[in-house]
């Protein structure tokens, strides 16, 4: 019988570790686009005190790779109109003792690029806007505010965005967004050895079972929750490909999975071992914050 709880244990436990693995590829695949430049001409055209002025340029815009602060699959664009700087969408029309009059593009790179992640006009059009900015940092665009300072739209002839498709990349490292379902995948694993694993008839409860059940809970209660937090706020300085960043957002799901073979163990009669195997992660936890900075 305790051969088939092994195995049972074993099942469960490579059940949940496959999980867990695949969980962190699928959720890590980071792509790149098919097309990765365009150039978008446009033109805009707006009366300034009086005088039509049409702005006839072109928008570059281009993929700079898979990258982020936490989550480093996060794709990145940059673009540039004609002649401008990097990132400088806005045209100061006028400016005067009250304020300056801008235009805004509403452009960019990301959205043009046909990139699916970012959709910036669910609630508002693709189109550009001009507004008035007060010595007192307030912003107006009222259409009132805008004809006492001299300025209006009149006109525009903006691009589509791109039709655009996404190929796989790399995978990149994990980041604290494993955490918590990692985790609930050892949670689940616990769960089944507690209804699956049933204890050996006949079976005497000893001094270390005693123990080693009250240690089950306060780790639970108190050393899992910790190292949850703990591997959460990690990538409050960013995410890292580190191997203490990465087993910093490991070792909840570790010390789960270590409840659950003492829990089966205990239930085994293995007494001993029951004890021992639920202190792994936590030694292995209390050195990781030790010797590394996470």
């Amino acid at each position: 019988m305790k051969s088939k709880k092994m195995t049972l244990l074993g099942i469960i436990l490579a059940v949940a570790v496959a999980c867990m693995v695949i969980y962190s590829v699928v959720s890590n695949v980071a792509q790149k686009p098919t097309i990765t430049e365009a150039e978008f001409p446009f033109s805009i055209t707006y009366e300034l005190n009086g005088e039509t002025e049409t702005i006839d340029s072109v928008y570059s815009a281009h993929f700079v790779g898979n990258g982020g602060y936490a989550k480093v699959t996060t794709r990145y664009y940059e673009g540039v109109i004609d002649g401008r700087d990097p990132g400088d969408t806005w045209y100061v029309l006028s400016e005067d003792s009250e304020g300056t009059v801008y235009l805004d593009t509403k452009f960019y790179a990301d959205y043009l690029m046909g990139d699916p992640e970012y959709d910036y006009f669910d609630d508002e059009a693709f189109e550009p806007m001009v507004f008035f900015h007060d010595t007192e940092y307030q912003e107006h665009t009222d259409k009132q505010t805008l004809l006492e300072h001299g300025v209006k739209l009149v006109s525009w002839e903006y691009p589509e965005p791109i039709e655009n498709s996404f190929v796989f990349s790399h995978i990149g490292h994990l980041s604290s967004d494993v955490v918590l379902p990692l985790a609930l995948i050892a949670a689940l694993a616990l769960i089944a050895v507690i209804v699956l694993v049933r204890k050996e008839e006949g079976l005497e409860k000893k001094a270390i079972d005693r123990i080693s059940l009250i240690l089950n809970f306060v780790i639970a209660l108190t050393v899992v929750p910790f190292m949850t937090v703990y591997g959460v706020l990690s990538d409050i300085n960013g995410s890292s490909p580190d191997l203490s960043y990465q087993l910093g957002y490991l070792m909840p799901a570790i010390a789960i999975l270590g409840l659950a073979v003492s829990v089966a163990l205990r239930r085994m009669g293995r007494g001993g071992a029951s004890l021992a195997v639920q202190f792994v992660a936590p030694v292995l936890f209390a050195l990781l914050a030790t010797f590394f900075s996470v």
